[in-house]
């Protein structure tokens, strides 16, 4: 399965991938664009089924905190599960193959992603599943393959077309049922303000449509952050909320770190299904003693969040899938 993407953005929504490189030589590149970056299928192992990445112990990427602290997820930011939300959403975005039968000699099958009524979000890549013995089994990718591609934002009511190559796949297609899966990246945000006594949602920014995304009202002791998924689609959270300020990056040095072992925390713990919601809880103060950059514990000296407007944001993955058959 494919689980890496293309990013030509200074954010931190991928640094968790880092494959080993691997001279171009000995790839087999799938795609193409002025502006690339390589992704090896064999060296990328997660999957929305959770398999656990291993884990770069380098790549502490902005956190100010220490690698076990960092770990210590629990202690940090709490996450509620919460069932049965209504699915008013429930094809928010979609995937079609342009034919429903291909022949066994086709070398290239053409998809449309659609964005019914979602948020704004980045079309990732795909991967084939076949269907052998009663149950959905990977249609296997050469060894050594690389993806490449550009940043594409796919608005509501917009469809972008992707290809896939049989090229790609290590054994030619047969007759049966396979089935395409695809996921879109999502970055969403909301607002919040601050006061010594209450933090209250900002309206005119919560999100409220195929996914719930806003600040619930509550004392000043913690910011708690609800996220519905609306849609009949599997949703996961990349890494925990971030909060910042639309001048500073980072405002809390317990939200969100971009480590590559909290992404593999969330896939472990927090993926929503169709109809379900996540409510986090982020305390607005922290143990300025566990941080240990000097910088950032200069930064984060003062141990709580001040009064004022705060932007709080969540990445998403956004998993949907089709079925064709060849004949």
């Amino acid at each position: 399965m494919l689980l890496g993407a293309v990013c030509l953005s200074c954010t931190n929504k991928r640094q968790q991938f880092r494959p080993e490189a691997t001279p171009d030589k000995e790839l087999t590149i799938i795609g193409g664009g002025d502006t690339v970056t390589m992704i090896q299928v064999s060296d990328i192992k997660a999957s929305k089924e959770q398999t656990v990445l291993e884990v770069d112990s380098t790549l502490d990427i902005d956190s100010p905190l220490s690698q076990s602290e960092i770990e210590n997820y629990e202690n940090r930011v709490r996450m509620q599960r919460l069932p049965n939300v209504s699915i008013t959403y429930a094809d928010a975005y979609k995937i079609r193959t342009q034919q429903s039968v291909y022949s066994p000699e086709t070398k290239e099958i053409v998809f449309d992603v659609i964005n019914m009524d979602g948020p704004t979000a980045e079309p990732e890549h795909y991967w084939l599943k076949q269907w052998k013995n009663g149950k959905w089994v990977d249609f296997p990718f050469i060894d050594n393959l690389a993806f490449s591609g550009v940043g594409y934002d796919l608005v509501k009511n917009d469809i972008v077309s992707r290809s896939i190559h049989m090229s790609a796949f290590k054994y030619p297609l047969k007759p049966g049922k396979y089935q395409v899966n695809f996921y879109v990246f999502a970055n969403i945000y909301t607002y919040c303000n601050l006061t010594e006594e209450n933090i209250l949602s900002i309206k005119d920014t919560e999100m409220d449509e195929a996914f719930v995304f806003k600040v619930l009202p509550s004392t000043s002791d913690s910011i708690r952050i609800l996220f519905e998924n609306h849609t009949n689609l599997d949703v996961q959270p990349i890494f925990l909320p971030s909060i910042s300020t639309d001048k500073l990056y980072m405002a809390h040095p317990f939200a969100r770190s971009g480590w590559t072992g909290e992404a593999d925390y969330m896939r472990s713990c927090a993926c929503l299904k169709g109809g379900e919601a996540m409510l986090f809880t982020i305390p607005v103060s922290w143990d300025v003693n566990k941080i240990t950059d000097k910088n950032y514990k200069k930064q984060f000296m003062a141990g709580k969040l001040l009064p004022g407007k705060y932007k709080i944001g969540l990445q998403l993955e956004i998993y949907m899938d089709t079925e064709f058959e060849v004949k």
